[in-house]
């Protein structure tokens, strides 16, 4: 016999109070769990977390409904000798065979309240700009299309509003960050509902891909931009050592590109300041090739994560993954090329937090001002032996850089 029930799980609990809620599927004594576009709120649950909304309720017996039509029609001879996971093949087989429709808009709210607070307050400004731009936030995720995004396109192009509001490194693409978040929930989408090995494809269209201005990098480019570093940034991983390196390369990037060479060497750090001489430079320089970085906060739980293990240095987390400094950027260019073949983007190394770092700065600041984040000599060589750094105006910089940014509100584990 194969039952079903609207539950929602205690450990599903989202960070706005709300739980998603799932049709328990169950068959000879083993249970799935499918999702649907649904969430209970405290209001609609009882303390030991049963559905009490009539509306909740209503919406799930009708899809319930839907499940055991689909089941009725297989054969009672066949299910003898299958499994809960092909019946629950057959059931969204079925179901993809009716009409799909799915409001991007309500689904867009979905993803924007899985995520952090300010990461979500974001997602919602590109849902709220795409809605002023169809004169509606009612749209079939299949309507959707690549020339309606194009002129989405030229719609915040045109749009001083829109234009100014955006953080961008390439003045040609001002709406690529908006872009970026909603391609990310259409994405969302595809991932959720379709499933290829069942052969179930109701959401077939891309039309976020090969758009005409550049989200990801080119071969022989080490500057990733502002879209591919904010995949970096946001991306969720449970491969603990990909998750490693990735922060490994975020905190790089969030300490001015800051080189391996000397995350690696860093002794703890005290108070909000990173004190150190550069590895490279440091005995060639007058001055040891000091650098005074003030730790932002965006990079806090990044380097919290990277501290999770004992030892002498700052970041010991780094020092596990191999015994010399060459051995651990091998092995985390290692990792960063795997990330780059999931997520297909051309590969980049280590390095190209710094480079990164530097090109993003250019466009906010004096080429000056860049060198001396980056510890280099610069152009006023004799000025640089006589006068005091200002180090407020060297921090302030990599400031503007990381608020360009959506930072996700991460605890260690996350």
């Amino acid at each position: 016999m194969i039952t079903f029930k609207a539950v929602v799980i205690s450990t599903n609990k989202r960070k706005d109070g709300t739980y998603p809620v799932k049709i328990r599927v169950t068959f000879k004594g083993v249970s799935r769990r499918l999702p649907t576009t649904m969430a209970a709120g405290p209001n609609d649950l009882t303390r030991s977390l049963k559905i009490k909304s009539a509306n909740i309720l209503s919406k799930s017996n009708a899809l319930i409904e839907q499940m055991r039509a689909a089941v009725g029609q297989l054969s009672p001879f066949e299910l003898e000798e299958k499994d809960v996971d092909w019946v629950v093949a057959q059931i969204k087989k079925a179901l993809a065979s009716r009409s799909f429709r799915l409001n991007f808009f309500d689904w867009a709210e979905t993803v924007a309240q899985g995520k952090s607070e300010s990461t979500g307050r974001a997602y919602r400004v590109a849902i709220n700009s795409f809605a002023r731009f169809l004169g509606r936030r009612e749209i079939d995720i299949n309507d959707i299309t690549r020339s309606l995004i194009i002129e989405y396109m030229a719609y915040l192009e045109s749009t001083p509003k829109h234009s100014a509001s955006i953080a961008t490194i390439n003045k040609r693409t001002p709406c690529s960050i908006y872009i970026f978040h909603l391609k990310h929930i259409h994405d969302a989408a595809k991932l959720k509902y379709n499933d290829e090995d069942a052969g179930v494809v109701v959401i077939p269209r891309s039309p976020f891909n090969n758009l005409p201005f550049r989200t990801e990098i080119h071969i022989g480019e080490r500057n990733l931009g502002i879209d591919l570093m904010q995949r970096i940034i946001s991306y969720r991983t449970d491969n603990k050592p990909m998750r490693q390196c990735l922060d490994a390369f975020i905190v790089s990037f969030a300490l001015m590109g800051a080189n391996l060479a000397d995350l690696y060497a860093a002794p703890p750090v005290r108070g909000h300041q990173w004190r150190y001489n550069r590895q490279k430079t440091r005995t060639r320089r007058d001055d040891q090739a000091l650098m005074i970085v003030d730790i932002p906060k965006q990079a806090e739980p990044f380097i919290a994560r990277l501290q999770e293990a004992p030892g002498k240095w700052w970041l010991p987390v780094i020092h596990t993954m191999r015994s010399t400094k060459d051995a651990c950027t091998s092995r985390i260019n290692e990792q960063l090329k795997i990330w780059c073949s999931i997520n297909e983007v051309e590969p980049f190394t280590f390095y190209a937090a710094r480079h990164s770092w530097a090109s993003i700065a250019r466009t906010l600041g004096e080429k000056a001002t860049v060198d001396e984040c980056l510890g280099h000599v610069g152009d006023f060589k004799i000025a640089d032996i006589y006068a005091e750094r200002d180090w407020a105006k060297i921090n302030g910089l990599n400031k503007a850089v990381l608020e360009l940014f959506e930072w996700p509100d991460l605890h260690p584990d996350e």
